[in-house]
């Protein structure tokens, strides 16, 4: 008797957990779930007081032709100041990669799915042909799961490949949360925050030259990241180790 009820609670359990998996993976919930996340965002963005540094050499580039490099802790101010630039990002094949997708296409992001983990030579193909059809190439370099301030060779293959610069980008701000609990250490300003997105000096990557290193590239931007978290009286991460 204590089996067979104990194997239709199992059974129970097991069409709750289906039912529930139906719903969150169906197209129609994902959709609700980023137009929320995009509806929320924006209007958050609109209490934060934002300033914006580009350096007097990116300013002399095509900016369709570069590539945009930043660290993924430091991406929520990125994601609506620059949908209307025409720059392809990378997201992940996973549910949570499906639902950025929709929220990044509808900042005007052109994506590009894939990952250093799954699937990431064939996207980083496709990428390169998005790119020369015009679009600029975004990379989150230490993502989508870290480690932290480490960046994946995705980016330096692509620009000595096409011999594009890489630009440092970065965000900071005086008031912050930081989600201790993301492996990305994610940044988060807080309401009426100053803030500060800067694109620092571009770093010339000839094409078939090996260029920099990853070693040397993960030190640029944690530099230019620093530098920006002290302009808006930040400790940055670094400074504390």
């Amino acid at each position: 008797m204590r089996m067979l009820v104990g194997e239709k609670f199992r059974t129970i359990g097991f069409s709750l957990k289906s039912l529930r998996r139906r719903i969150t993976y169906s197209d129609g919930f994902i959709n609700f779930l980023a137009s929320l996340a995009v509806f929320v965002i924006t209007c958050y963005t609109k209490t934060l007081r934002i300033r914006y540094y580009f350096h007097p050499d990116f300013l002399r580039l095509d900016r369709t032709k570069v590539f945009y490099g930043f660290w993924h802790g430091r991406q929520f101010l990125l994601v609506p100041s620059f949908g209307n630039w025409h720059i392809s990002i990378m997201s992940d094949l996973s549910w949570a990669g499906e639902i950025q997708t929709r929220i990044l296409s509808r900042f005007g992001y052109v994506i590009v799915r894939g990952s250093s983990k799954r699937k990431g030579a064939q996207a980083l193909l496709t990428m390169k042909k998005v790119i020369e059809n015009g679009a600029a190439g975004g990379f989150a370099l230490d993502g989508p799961s870290g480690p932290i301030y480490k960046s994946k060779p995705g980016i330096l293959f692509l620009a000595q490949k096409m011999g594009y610069p890489i630009i440092p980008l970065t965000a900071s701000a005086d008031q912050a949360w930081i989600l201790k609990k993301t492996w990305c250490r994610y940044l988060l300003p807080k309401p009426f925050a100053r803030c500060y997105v800067a694109m620092g000096k571009p770093i010339r990557v000839l094409k078939g030259n090996v260029g920099p290193t990853s070693e040397e590239l993960d030190r640029i931007l944690i530099d230019w990241t620093a530098q920006i978290d002290r302009k808006v009286g930040r400790i940055s991460p670094w400074k504390q180790n």
